[in-house]
């Protein structure tokens, strides 16, 4: 009976290594797994951030209101707020919290003066993956900073999956910020009215609310959402489901994307998930306030 028990096992073995290697060597098996982002590298997990909190050549900048980062915030981070109308990157100005960005020396001086350089490694979150994040993650790319990377699910997510926190302020020595401007990922109305009817090459992405899209809108414009790209835990949805979002939308890798919103803020977001996308893109910060203040240039409606 032992015998034919051990027998019985040994065919069992053999049957399972048999149907591992057919497995190994099947090549239209289903991978396991999602694939990567193209630009994977910008987006960064909780987990790995813990892991990596006192890395050197490293700062992560807590986009949220003072009093947030106040009240907790992740260890080792500096506090550099993103608000619209004004306050420490925007010069402020008329109409819908209408903001404009300050010029690079005077961004570089306050980047600088927080600690930062253009070579930091420098890691950027808000409670989410939101406007704030997005704004501080297109302006750093835009003047040139080396490496910038998105926290995914923001702080929402690290305070959810337990992670430390601190109520500890924390401050850096001043450094020399060096701007050099990535002329690419900033275009004006005048680059949108070059092109935006030219659809076999170009496509403006609007992330205004969809009432607002289907009463007036810059024409040939899709409408995006922010929260079409993101989970319930608020990190980003995975390459295959964005993939399918944007052919739905007739968003293809060989068209140059234009984000645009109201005053450049959701679409600073939309900005950072076509650069993780691998998508050619970039922002139209002056966007509808900009647009729609100019009787000339073109509108329709859905």
């Amino acid at each position: 009976m032992r015998a034919s028990i051990r027998h019985f096992l040994r065919l069992g073995t053999v049957a399972l290594l048999a149907a591992a290697v057919a497995g190994c060597s099947d090549s239209t098996t289903e991978p396991k797994e999602t694939p990567p982002y193209p630009n994977a590298d910008i987006l960064v997990s909780g987990e790995t951030l813990q892991a990596n909190l006192d890395a050197t050549n490293q700062v992560i900048v807590d986009t949220r209101k003072i009093e947030d980062y106040d009240a907790g915030h992740i260890p080792n981070a500096i506090s550099l707020p993103v608000t619209a109308g004004g306050g420490l990157f925007d010069i402020g100005g008329t109409g819908i919290d209408k903001t404009d960005l300050k010029p690079p020396a005077d961004l570089a001086v306050v980047l600088g003066n927080a600690g930062l350089t253009e070579v930091t490694r420098i890691i950027v979150y808000s409670n989410e993956i939101d406007t704030a994040a997005g704004r501080m993650f297109w302006m750093l790319e835009y003047l040139g900073a080396s490496e910038v990377v998105m926290l995914n699910g923001g702080f929402a997510k690290w305070t959810a999956d337990g992670r430390p926190t601190s109520t500890t302020p924390n401050t850096l020595a001043a450094t020399i910020f060096t701007p050099s401007v990535v002329a690419s990922a900033l275009v004006t109305k005048t680059d949108v009215l070059a092109h935006y009817d030219d659809t076999a090459h170009y496509v403006i992405v609007d992330s205004r609310n969809y009432v607002d899209w289907q009463a007036s809108h810059i024409p040939h414009s899709v409408n995006i959402l922010t929260t079409d790209v993101v989970n319930a835990d608020f990190t980003m949805k995975t390459q295959i489901e964005l993939e399918a979002l944007f052919a739905a939308k007739n968003i293809t890798t060989d068209k140059k994307v234009y984000t645009h919103c109201y005053v450049g803020y959701r679409s600073s977001q939309g900005y950072f998930y076509f650069r993780l996308m691998g998508y050619d893109v970039s922002h139209y910060d002056g966007s509808w306030t900009d647009w729609n203040a100019d009787p000339s240039t073109p509108k329709e409606s859905a």
